[in-house]
């Protein structure tokens, strides 16, 4: 969008200036709590966290499990959380095997919400 045919956007629709105030103010926080927690959480409470985002956000339900809907390399999600894609695939394996998330090829199934808010919380 070309910035003159926004800011007249903005002049006719002035309620957009809140709007897109409080749409920074919530990226900045997630910005915050995303350094706060690279430099002071451990990776598995850092990939929990974001596997339990992931599933929020693109999660869908069948029964019990959270399929995650969206395609997401294990290297994307060492990207996102500061580490290599060997360790988070370690972290991954240990989810897995607490029974916490189930490892597809190009997916990730949270098995246990609560099991990965543990995880989260250590």
């Amino acid at each position: 969008m070309r910035k003159t045919d926004f800011k007249e956007l903005l002049t006719q629709h002035v309620e957009l200036y809140d709007a897109l105030l409080r749409l920074n103010c919530r990226r900045l926080r997630l910005m915050f709590d995303q350094i706060e927690d690279l430099n002071t959480r451990p990776l598995a409470a850092r990939l929990a966290k974001q596997v339990m985002l992931l599933a929020r956000s693109y999660g869908v339900q069948e029964g019990e499990e959270i399929r995650i809907g969206l395609a997401l390399a294990q290297e994307d999600l060492a990207q996102l959380l500061g580490a290599s894609r060997q360790r988070v695939n370690q972290e991954l394996k240990g989810f897995e095997r607490e029974g916490a998330v189930r490892i597809e090829p190009t997916r990730l199934v949270v098995l246990s919400k609560d099991k990965l808010l543990a995880i989260a919380e250590r």
